[in-house]
């Protein structure tokens, strides 16, 4: 973050802050709950935000890349939210509440918040935004059929541009 700030970088640091370091809860592994604090620490433009919350994050990257784009210098966002799932795949997660995950669905939901704000403010009606979940759902479909079908890389090529071209 430093370098970024005195080369006046148009880099946008985004912090994903969801309560956990792994299997720790950040109250135990993090000294400073202000992330956001550590980057202006550096001189450099920095907000919190909900990261559940589709249209705060917007307006936090609205801000961020115009300053970029402006020739501002970086920014940080500090966007906290959770993890529905585990940090990896068959973590037990037993550092967690029983009903932790069940409430957070309810109440953090990005995609049921932003559904439930297109009704309130009647931006898109319920067949709209139908019709957009469909879609998105077709995209995923396409990429995971093309991911499945594409040809497995060889293995000389599993290190070709990792750390430097060979």
């Amino acid at each position: 973050m430093n370098l970024a700030v005195v080369l006046q970088a148009p880099a946008i640091f985004v912090f994903e802050d969801n309560g956990y370091s792994e299997h720790t809860g950040v109250s135990y592994a993090v000294g400073s709950k202000d992330i956001a604090g550590r980057a202006r620490g550096f001189g450099m433009p920095a907000e919190k935000v909900d990261g559940s919350d589709f249209f705060a994050v917007h307006e936090a990257m609205r801000r961020a890349v115009g300053r970029a784009r402006g020739g501002g210098g970086p920014s940080a966002i500090e966007a906290t939210t959770t993890r529905f799932y585990g940090h990896f795949e068959g973590d037990p997660q037993k550092y967690r509440a029983k009903d932790e995950v069940a409430r957070q669905r309810e109440t953090m939901d990005c995609l049921k918040r932003f559904h439930a704000r297109m009704e309130i403010d009647r931006s898109l009606s319920l067949d709209e935004l139908d019709a957009i979940d469909r879609d998105v759902l077709a995209l995923i479909d396409e990429a995971v059929s093309a991911a499945k079908s594409a040809v497995l890389p060889s293995e000389s090529d599993l290190t070709t541009d990792v750390y430097i071209s060979y």
